[in-house]
């Protein structure tokens, strides 16, 4: 089943090669993707088998206060998706962060693109380690090197259907997983809750622990509502940039960027229900860790609660199809990170600052390459993750906090308001990292109000540019009192707060203790200098804005011409066609199982192929 799902999407990539005659075609599809199949990619790049690893085992461990985690990350992108899609798409570019040079500066683009590409670089490694280590267990359970040899194996598969399909293949190979996907998800929802031995919701409630906002994961870190309260700051900024922005440019104008993101919110509404629901249905089945060791194979079985639960429900052939889904939804993730990273290195670093005369052809080449690069860079990376003692889960959440969360804000803030200098955003993304590494290595603060403290301090060194520049122009005296008076609200925020630390103990105010106080006073003062020396650059931006960043917000002001900037759709509804024969095809392998256990449970195997033949049916129709 797994071979066979791979071959189908190995297929589905190929079948798009011929889409792909210059760079544009490549890292934008030509702004012809359709807004359906950006808005299932955008949703289907945010999550991957450590969904149904790292998160299943956060629902699992803290049962109901988990299902929070699928609430918070949604309401940050509704709030960030309603103040960027149209003017993402009004920006007219290729790459997420092409638009710096205009908005920003040339020095700022190279900055931003160096420290999006080291940020960028940990997720496809976690996309790989997960993937490997839900799918070891299943597929190779006594084999010792099973998660270091998938890790290799799904690496280079990923990687030669995105080199030859660009983003046309990887928006709509999202699409075919998303569809298996939910399949899947669907069909075990139905025999847990209406198949011959079904949970009610009042045994699911009954069966569980009531709520709790505090808690204590096996590895020490601790989680309280704050840990939300951040998930939402960060997801404002963070949902909305990088590789999740390029799905507002992929469409053709204004009013498929905005259906892209409503489709977006609409398949978020359904992420408590599929990847929630499972793993508390498994809290209640097996309330203690322990009893999950057979389902493991690793020192971690928490981490398998999801597929104990599809081996405990699904039939053998429906499990391997869901062990696919999972590679799906990882290996979506992971080619969507890969084609962004390439688009930056290609057109913001190769295009923008070492060759400017390269050709579209030759972008290409460099995009290609660069994907190679990024394969083998994944795999090392996902070899350090499957080896860390924090867990899937936490070992995340502490990288986004360290360098994610810092380089989102300058580029959501950019596109939204003309306020923040054109030189704000090099201050905004250091300062940002520095508090985040003084709360990380000194404070040890749990991850929520790290995440607060970051996105706070990186958003106002951003907006405080303007009034520096004000204020620089007056005299360096009044700039120096301006920088002074932004460090000093730094050391004291951060020096009164009182907070827990990662591991829940309580962290005392650091003003109260000599040796973190002198760590804050220096990140303090260091703070304040580093944006007055910037003040004399603010200054110039107060008294002409330059005329790249004028053009580009008039830029932002012009809709989108479809006839003159993205031409005829010669299309037609071949991308229907593709996915809708794809998800007939598949249609078909549940219905040979049925044939081969001779009637066996029939229910699971007839629901599946109904869900496929139907969806199937749907994008058929829709390409007449």
């Amino acid at each position: 089943m797994v071979v066979l799902y791979l071959i189908a999407v190995f297929a589905a990539g190929f079948l798009f090669t011929k889409q792909n005659k210059s760079g544009k075609d490549f890292f934008v599809g030509g702004n012809r993707i359709p807004w359906w199949a950006a808005g299932v990619s955008l949703y289907m790049s945010t999550f991957s088998a450590w969904m149904f690893t790292g998160a299943a085992s956060f629902v699992y461990n803290t049962g109901w206060f988990g299902i929070l985690f699928f609430v918070a990350n949604p309401i940050g992108f509704v709030i960030g998706f309603l103040f960027s899609a149209v003017k993402w798409r009004r920006a007219r570019i290729s790459s997420p962060v092409e638009y710096v040079e205009e908005r920003y500066n040339h020095t700022t683009r190279l900055v931003i693109g160096v420290v999006l590409c080291i940020s960028m670089l940990y997720w496809p490694g976690q996309h790989l380690a997960a993937v490997a280590r839900i799918s070891a267990p299943a597929l190779f359970p006594d084999v010792p090197w099973a998660v270091d040899g998938l890790i290799i194996f799904f690496g280079f598969f990923v990687l030669l259907y995105s080199v030859a399909g660009g983003i046309w293949a990887v928006s709509m190979t999202d699409v075919l997983q998303f569809i298996v996907l939910l399949s899947v998800c669907v069909v075990l929802l139905i025999i847990v809750f209406f198949g011959a031995n079904p949970i009610t919701p009042t045994q699911l409630v009954e069966g569980l622990p009531p709520l709790k906002m505090e808690h204590h994961l096996p590895n020490g870190a601790f989680y309280s509502p704050w840990f939300m309260i951040g998930l939402v700051a960060q997801a404002i900024f963070g949902t909305v940039v990088g590789d999740k922005a390029q799905r507002f440019f992929l469409v053709k104008d204004e009013k498929a960027a905005k259906r892209t993101g409503w489709v977006t919110i609409g398949l978020y509404c359904l992420s408590p229900l599929l990847f929630g629901l499972p793993p508390l249905v498994g809290k209640m089945l097996w309330p203690e860790v322990s009893q999950l060791a057979a389902f493991a194979g690793s020192s971690k079985p928490e981490e398998s609660i999801f597929i104990a639960v599809v081996v405990h429900y699904l039939p053998a052939g429906i499990i391997g199809l869901f062990i696919a889904a999972m590679i799906a939804a990882s290996m979506s993730a992971l080619d969507s990170v890969w084609n962004t990273l390439s688009s930056i290195v290609s057109i913001d670093l190769y295009k923008g600052h070492f060759r400017k005369e390269a050709t579209q052809k030759e972008l290409l080449w460099v995009g290609r390459g660069v994907v190679v690069f990024l394969a083998i860079a994944a795999i090392v990376m996902a070899e350090i993750i499957v080896n860390s003692s924090w867990g899937l889960f936490t070992f995340a959440n502490i990288v986004l906090g360290l360098v994610g969360i810092p380089v989102t804000v300058p580029l959501m803030v950019g596109v939204v308001t003309k306020i923040p200098s054109t030189w704000a955003a090099i201050p905004s993304i250091l300062s940002g990292i520095a508090v985040a590494s003084l709360i990380r290595f000194d404070f040890n603060w749990a991850l929520g109000p790290q995440y607060i403290a970051v996105v706070a301090t990186s958003f106002i060194t951003l907006m405080a540019s303007r009034r520096l520049g004000l204020l620089h122009n007056r005299s360096r005296g009044h700039a120096a009192v301006g920088c002074a008076l932004l460090g000093a609200v730094a050391f004291v925020s951060l020096g009164l707060v009182s907070t827990y630390s990662i591991t829940g103990e309580v962290a005392p105010r650091v003003l109260g203790g000599e040796a973190g106080a002198i760590w804050l006073g220096l990140t303090s003062v260091g703070l304040a200098v580093l944006s007055f020396l910037f003040t004399p650059l603010y200054g110039q931006d107060v008294t002409a804005l330059p005329a790249r960043t004028a053009d580009f917000y008039e830029r932002l002001r012009r809709p989108i011409d479809v006839a003159a900037e993205v031409g005829e759709d010669t299309e037609g509804g071949r991308p229907n066609r593709i996915i809708g024969w794809s998800a007939v095809g598949l249609a078909f392998v549940p219905l040979v199982f049925l044939a081969l256990y001779a009637g066996a449970n029939a229910f699971a195997y007839l629901a599946l192929a109904a869900i496929l033949f139907a969806m199937g049916g749907f994008f058929l129709k829709a390409s007449n």
